[in-house]
């Protein structure tokens, strides 16, 4: 099966930064399509971040409490 990288959605055009604050997954776990498994805060909301398609979890490359800048859009998680 192939690997597909989940990548921090667009957040809106006036937020700079997210933190993470929730990972609802684990490695090993199967998933179904757009499916929330992190939760990202901004200065102005919380917000999922899904899955692009139907698979199994193989590792989570961020940590709780950790930021990621819009700037690093497309790091992989």
């Amino acid at each position: 099966m192939p690997q597909v990288p989940i990548i921090m959605p667009q957040l809106g055009e006036s937020i700079a930064e997210a933190t993470i604050v929730d990972i609802k997954v684990k490695p090993g776990d199967e998933v179904v399509d757009d499916q929330e498994i992190i939760d990202v805060e901004t200065n102005k909301a919380v917000m999922g971040v899904t899955t692009p398609c139907k698979g199994k979890i193989d590792k989570i490359s961020v940590q709780l409490s950790s930021r990621t800048r819009e700037k690093n859009r497309r790091e992989r998680w």
